[in-house]
């Protein structure tokens, strides 16, 4: 049941990922169609990023008054919606326009699946199971490359768009039949119906001590901005927050959207080339988010983004390296690629799936829906930034500088994870928040817990 209930919700990751990755390669061809400029071309893959940052700001109230459910739900339309106008625009401000639903849909979907699966996962499996969202993520992010690679022979933006609604049709049917999240059903006083919704997912005997954990620590005050924003949560917010902002400056983004443009740069010419080469990065990211399940339970939050990060660093400084010798030879083409690889490997078991993860375990219950939506929000509005200011930095800076700017952030995010974030592992989330509460910040709960 639980894996059951996982899996559907993870379809708004694979919405997530699609909508993401698919302007990669359908770009090639909008800005031929449209005659975008550099600074138009930005706007045009940052429109989603735009929305997704409304999306996410403008839901964490919701997510609490209405339920992880109904919202999700609500989301599967908007993708649609979103969808439809993109795919078919007549021009660049409809596109935009339609990229921009879409990334409304995408903001509220990043962070309310991850926190619903939270609420319903057992403790022990949490990481794994919270983790299978990204991994939908990055089988999105795969399936636009494929599908980009298929239509790239016709040049068909729009098909590429428009394949978006299958994913977003199984999440809106299947959202009818999942229960809704016991947390959220308990904290609006429905004591009953969050026993029988625990009972359904993991059985008599577990779904009562379940619901004795939640009784014992439920927080009984409203969930508000001053209240996050209160002293005792200060540390939740830095934490939630860095990770969210870390995950997008690190660069992450310059390659799923540019990938086919930087393998231009580097030698793969035309765009079915750099689309295919694109796709093997792609395939990566599904193989290293996949690696991460197990070990985010074993090994651990902290390790893990420390190692990612590290090998992020190392990749960045070696494509700084590669792209400043100036060398047009097959070895350029050939490093820059396995540079790339590398990176998406240590991004893929590191803060792709455990940034998404933490931020739906640190927040107390009552703060948790305006607490993730303000992390989120933090994620895509560094994210617009670094697409925004991407291709400009190339031409202003040159490509190997560009990168030599990401390594520098690698490096000062890697200080941030050792000082500021704990080890969340195996605890309930209820514990998480007793810990807060008793004055467990930074390093003290890692260590406490």
């Amino acid at each position: 049941m639980i894996f059951l209930i996982t899996a559907i919700a993870a379809l708004s990751g694979i919405l997530f990922g699609y909508d993401t990755g698919v302007i990669s390669g359908a770009i090639l061809f909008i800005q031929d169609e449209f005659k975008l400029s550099a600074i138009s071309n930005g706007f045009v893959v940052s429109s989603v990023l735009a929305g997704a940052f409304l999306g996410a700001i403008i839901s964490g109230k919701l997510v609490d008054q209405l339920g992880r459910k109904r919202l999700l739900i609500a989301d599967a339309i908007i993708f649609i919606l979103g969808t439809f106008i993109s795919a078919s625009a007549p021009s660049v401000i409809l596109l935009m326009l339609g990229r921009v639903c879409v990334g409304i849909a995408i903001g509220i979907a990043s962070y309310v699946a991850p926190l619903y699966i939270s609420e319903i996962a057992p403790a022990k499996y949490r990481g794994a199971l919270v983790s299978l969202n990204q991994l939908a993520i990055t089988l999105g992010i795969l399936f636009s490359y494929l599908v980009d690679y298929f239509c790239v022979d016709h040049g068909g933006w729009r098909w590429m768009l428009a394949a978006g609604v299958i994913p977003a049709l199984g999440l809106l049917s299947g959202m009818f039949f999942l229960p809704e999240s016991p947390r959220w059903v308990y904290g609006k006083g429905q004591v009953s119906k969050a026993s029988k919704i625990l009972n359904r997912i993991h059985g008599a005997e577990k779904g009562q001590r379940e619901l004795t954990i939640i009784q014992k620590n439920i927080n009984q005050n409203n969930g508000t901005w001053r209240l996050l924003f209160s002293p005792i949560m200060k540390s939740t917010v830095i934490i939630g927050m860095g990770l969210a902002i870390i995950q997008q400056i690190t660069g992450i983004n310059t390659i799923i959207y540019y990938a086919p443009t930087i393998f231009n740069f580097a030698g793969f010419n035309g765009p079915a080339n750099a689309i295919l080469a694109t796709t093997g990065v792609g395939i990566v990211f599904v193989i290293s988010t996949i690696v991460a399940l197990p070990l985010i339970d074993t090994l651990g939050r902290r390790p893990l983004l420390l190692m990612g990060l590290f090998g992020m660093t190392m990749s960045l400084a070696l494509l700084s390296f590669v792209f400043s010798t100036g060398d047009t030879s097959d070895f350029l083409k050939w490093t820059a690629f396995a540079s790339m690889m590398f990176y998406i490997i240590c991004f893929g078991f590191s803060l792709g799936p455990i940034m998404w993860l933490m931020i739906a375990e640190i927040y107390p219950l009552k703060v948790r829906g305006i607490g993730c939506s303000l992390a989120t929000a933090a994620n895509w509005g560094s994210n617009m930034l670094v697409a925004l200011t991407f291709l400009s930095l190339i031409k202003f800076f040159g490509i190997s500088h560009t990168f030599l700017i990401y390594c520098t952030l690698s490096i000062l995010s890697i200080l941030f994870v050792y000082f500021f974030v704990p080890e969340t592992k195996s605890v309930t989330l209820e514990q998480i928040e007793m810990n807060l509460r008793a004055g467990m910040h930074y390093r003290k709960l890692g260590k406490a817990i």
